[in-house]
């Protein structure tokens, strides 16, 4: 008997850790060579063959580690929690809310809800919307954004492209941007992980689990940079797109059928 048999890690066969392990390292390709991507290419392919509250409770350690190093470049955590404390305070108890949902609902439910937010990922996901707001609306509106989004991270983890836009809205510079993005990534990831913990949705043998794969997925990235430097930028998006399209159209019929 080996160490690792005395963990009590989850069930799967081969195939299915095999496809866990392949997942998050396209995912850390895609995500080193477009910049996003994590939670929804993940859950995208784990569903093949993971229930899908498994394929959503895995990505969560990962991503946050991920996040960290976006974070660490940034800086300035005290500053933008002191400007963005609207948005994340709203996203917090919201989060909570769609983590409950998530732990109760069926997987129908849960199915048809990612395929919709897939689907409009990639329809949408290139071609936001460029609002612009003024100083005075920003609180309510990042208290609005983080309603939103603290309802999908708690379903999905898929959270990204509304709260781009609001950042995109505030015309933030790039070193403001960047160190808001590092931030808020990671304070969500963290929300995450206490909500799914206390709902039960990241049982014990699916934190173990994820443990290793924040190196998997980490180890895509410079691979995805080494690809953005000889594959040409919109190409390689447009495929992306074209294959979470598919994705998002596939849990649409599971859901429905």
């Amino acid at each position: 008997m080996s160490p690792l048999d005395l963990l009590p890690l989850p069930d799967y066969t081969l195939a299915q850790w095999s496809l866990v392990v392949a997942a998050f390292l396209l995912a850390g390709l895609i995500k080193g060579a477009i910049g996003f991507g994590v939670p929804i290419v993940v859950i995208s392919l784990l569903t093949l063959a993971l229930p899908v509250k498994d394929a959503i409770a895995l990505v969560v350690v990962p991503a946050f580690a991920g996040n960290l190093l976006m974070m660490r470049e940034g800086g300035r955590v005290r500053e933008i929690l002191a400007r963005f404390w609207p948005l994340m305070t709203a996203k917090a108890i919201c989060l909570g809310i769609g983590a409950a949902i998530l732990a109760t609902v069926p997987t129908r439910a849960i199915l048809l809800v990612l395929g919709v937010v897939v689907i409009t990922f990639s329809l949408f996901g290139e071609r936001l919307p460029r609002l612009h707001l003024r100083p005075r609306q920003e609180k309510v509106a990042g208290a609005l954004v983080g309603a939103v989004t603290g309802l999908l991270a708690g379903t999905t983890t898929i959270f990204g492209p509304p709260v781009v836009m609001y950042m995109t809205a505030l015309r933030l510079d790039r070193a403001t941007y960047v160190a808001a993005i590092g931030t808020l990534w990671s304070l969500t990831n963290v929300l995450t992980l206490v909500a799914f913990g206390a709902t039960a949705v990241l049982t014990l043998p699916l934190f173990l689990a994820s443990l290793p794969l924040a190196p998997v997925l980490l180890a895509g990235y410079p691979v995805g940079r080494w690809v953005r430097q000889r594959v040409d930028d919109r190409v390689f998006r447009r495929l992306v797109m074209a294959g979470l399209l598919v994705s998002g159209g596939r849990l649409l019929v599971v859901a429905l059928i």
